[in-house]
C-alpha cells in the first residue's frame, strides 16, 4: 500500500469492506427465503470485488471512483424501490462518500440527479409533507457536503503546495521529487517508456557564498531557475535536490536526446551574466532509467556521472553507464 495514493487506498478499503459486510447477508437472505435480495446482495459483492481488483491492478482511480459512486447510488435507489422509506437513511453517508471520491462538479451532478430520482420514487407512496422534508434534508446534506469538501480540498491543496515546493526557487522539493519518481517508475513498469534524469550542479558555488554573501548566492539560484524554465521549458519537472543541485526528471526521452537537453542547459548558463557580473557554469550528470531500479539508485548513477564531470574539469555533461 505504500506506493498507492490516498484515493486508491480509500477505494480499496471501501470496496473490500462493502463486499465483506454484505457477503453474510447473501446466505442469511437465501436461508430466509428472500431469493431476490440474496441475488441482489451477491451481485453487489461480485461488483465490489471487481472494483477492488481493477483499482489494485491498474491504479486508475478516477473512473473507478465514478463507477463506484454510480453503483452505490443505484443500490440505494433499488433498495428504496423494494423496501421503501426505511432505506433513506443510508443515502446521507453516501453523499459524503460521493463528494470525497469525485470532483466537485461530478459530485454535484450525481447528488442532484439521485436526490430528484429518490424524491420522485417516494412521492407516490409517501405524503407530501414527509417527501418535502426528505427532499430538503437530502438537498441540505449535499450543500453542506459541498461546502465542507470545497474548504477541505482548498486547504489540502495549499498544504500540499507548501509541503512540496522549495520556498526559495519555487521549484519542487525533494518530497515532490520522490513522489514524482515513484509515480514515473510505477507507470514505466506498465507502459515501458524510456525516461532519463538530469542532475545538475553549479560549479564553485561555495566560493560565491563566501565571497559575495548568501543573498547574492540566493539570487543566483533564483536566476538559474528562471533560466532553466524560460529556455528549457521544464517547470513541471525541475526540482531542487539540495543546495545548488537540481534534478530534471522524468524526461521521457532516450539518453542521447537527454544529453542534448543537458548540453543546451550548460551552454545557456555559461553564456549568462548573473548579478554583479558573475559568471557561472554547470556540471551535469545524465542517467537513463534501468528496469527494477529504485529512485535512489537512479539518482545515484546520475550523481556518479556528475562527479566525473566535475573531476574532469567542470562545465561538462557526462552520461552514466
Amino acid at each position: 500500500m505504500s506506493k498507492r495514493t490516498e484515493r486508491e487506498i480509500v477505494l480499496l478499503y471501501m470496496s473490500a469492506l462493502t463486499a465483506a459486510v454484505i457477503s453474510p447477508f447473501v446466505l442469511i437472505r437465501f436461508l430466509s427465503g428472500d431469493i431476490v435480495m440474496a441475488i441482489a446482495d451477491a451481485i453487489i459483492v461480485i461488483l465490489m470485488s471487481i472494483f477492488f481488483l481493477y483499482v489494485y491492478k491498474t491504479h486508475k482511480v478516477a473512473l473507478a471512483s465514478l463507477l463506484m459512486s454510480l453503483l452505490l447510488i443505484a443500490i440505494i435507489i433499488a433498495f428504496i424501490t423494494v423496501h421503501g422509506l426505511s432505506i433513506i437513511y443510508w443515502y446521507y453517508p453516501l453523499v459524503l462518500a460521493i463528494f470525497y471520491l469525485n470532483h466537485q462538479r461530478t459530485a454535484i451532478i450525481l447528488c442532484v440527479v439521485s436526490t430528484v430520482t429518490i424524491t420522485l420514487l417516494l412521492y407516490p407512496t409517501t405524503n407530501f409533507a414527509e417527501v418535502s422534508v426528505i427532499f430538503v434534508s437530502m438537498l441540505l446534506t449535499s450543500i453542506f457536503s459541498f461546502v465542507i469538501f470545497r474548504s477541505y480540498k482548498g486547504v489540502q491543496a495549499k498544504l500540499k503546495l507548501l509541503a512540496t515546493t522549495d520556498p526559495l526557487t519555487s521549484t519542487g522539493n525533494r518530497r515532490a521529487l520522490d513522489s514524482e519518481l515513484n509515480k514515473a517508475i510505477l507507470s514505466q513498469e506498465r507502459q515501458k517508456k524510456t525516461m532519463c534524469l538530469i542532475l545538475l550542479d553549479l560549479d564553485n558555488f561555495k566560493k560565491i557564498n563566501d565571497t559575495y554573501g548568501h543573498l547574492i548566492g540566493d539570487d543566483i539560484l533564483v536566476t538559474l531557475t528562471k533560466l532553466l524554465v524560460n529556455n528549457i521549458r521544464m517547470l513541471d519537472t525541475l526540482y531542487r535536490y539540495g543546495g545548488e543541485e537540481f534534478i530534471i526528471a522524468p524526461l521521457y526521452v532516450d539518453l542521447k536526446t537527454a544529453a542534448i537537453i543537458a548540453e543546451d542547459m550548460r551552454a545557456v548558463v555559461e553564456e549568462h551574466v548573473f548579478t554583479d557580473d558573475i559568471s557561472m557554469t554547470l556540471s551535469l550528470g545524465v542517467a537513463q532509467f534501468n528496469d527494477k531500479e529504485t529512485p535512489s539508485q537512479w539518482i545515484a548513477r546520475a550523481d556518479a556521472a556528475l562527479y566525473i564531470a566535475k573531476d574532469s574539469g567542470r562545465n561538462k555533461v557526462y552520461l552514466a553507464e
